[in-house]
């Protein structure tokens, strides 16, 4: 495991995962995602979503191949959070393969972590550009079995 797949899978405990999400579309995924960690980030839920749809206006954080990777730094965080959420069905997500997305990490980053934004981003693309990691996501049924991938999962 590399420092930056071992830094997203520190973030993912079985509260920060979501399977068989009902949403449709972003605006239901990012109040999904506000709801579930307001708790853990100590932050207004209207202040989570508005930093992540504003991140999205400046282009899609949709890799491909089914992958997401809604990201924003937060004033007034204390420190980063990750959520790992997988719809009930793929959803809409401007990717630039035009496909939906079915596998969702949410990062949130204090303001001023320019260095920890980075590679957390680097170890979601690395983890989702395995095929093997998807297909064994995908058969995980609980969140004990994602976080248990995430931290265990080693080339």
């Amino acid at each position: 495991m590399t420092a930056s797949t071992q830094a997203i899978a520190t973030l993912l405990s079985a509260d920060n995962i979501l399977i068989d999400v009902d949403v449709a579309d972003k605006q239901q995924l990012f109040q999904a995602v506000a709801q579930a960690l307001q708790g853990q980030a100590g932050l207004p839920q209207t202040q989570m979503i508005e930093s992540l749809k504003a991140r999205e206006q400046l282009g899609s954080t949709a890799i491909g191949a089914g992958v997401a990777v809604p990201h924003s730094r937060v004033r007034g965080l204390a420190q980063a959070l990750a959520l790992y959420v997988r719809p009930r069905t793929p959803i809409p997500f401007d990717a630039p393969d035009g496909k939906p997305v079915a596998h969702i990490v949410v990062i949130f980053v204090p303001e001023q972590a320019t260095h920890a934004h980075l590679q957390l981003l680097a170890g979601v693309a690395e983890l989702f550009q395995d095929s093997n990691f998807k297909e064994k996501l995908r058969a995980c049924g609980d969140a004990v079995s994602v976080t248990r991938l995430f931290t265990e999962w080693s080339e």
